[in-house]
């Protein structure tokens, strides 16, 4: 699977998703969040609409949306380059 956290990433929610997060992202359609990690139940997602804890300054407000909440999602995908080649010692001219 390919490493979506510290990406931005465009969600579409199932009808369950929607249903369970109702209040939380838009009511109908896609919502975009940055992704700050992912853990075997899904991504957890930043989105500053969410309350922050009180005393908790160097905390950022996250949700968890369970891998079987999202329909899919899109985000700009790039493959990580080889292993770049080291000159063997030859010059030209």
């Amino acid at each position: 699977m390919t490493e979506i956290s510290s990406r931005v990433v465009r969600f579409y929610l199932s009808a369950e998703g929607r249903k369970a997060l109702r209040g939380v992202v838009p009511v109908r359609g896609s919502f975009q969040a940055q992704v700050v990690d992912t853990v075997g139940l899904g991504p957890l997602v930043y989105l500053p609409s969410t309350r922050r804890a009180v005393g908790f300054e160097e905390a950022v407000p996250v949700i968890l949306l369970r891998w079987g909440y999202i329909a899919s999602m899109t985000f700009d995908y790039q493959p990580e380059g080889g292993t770049p080649r080291v000159p063997i010692g030859f010059r030209s001219g």
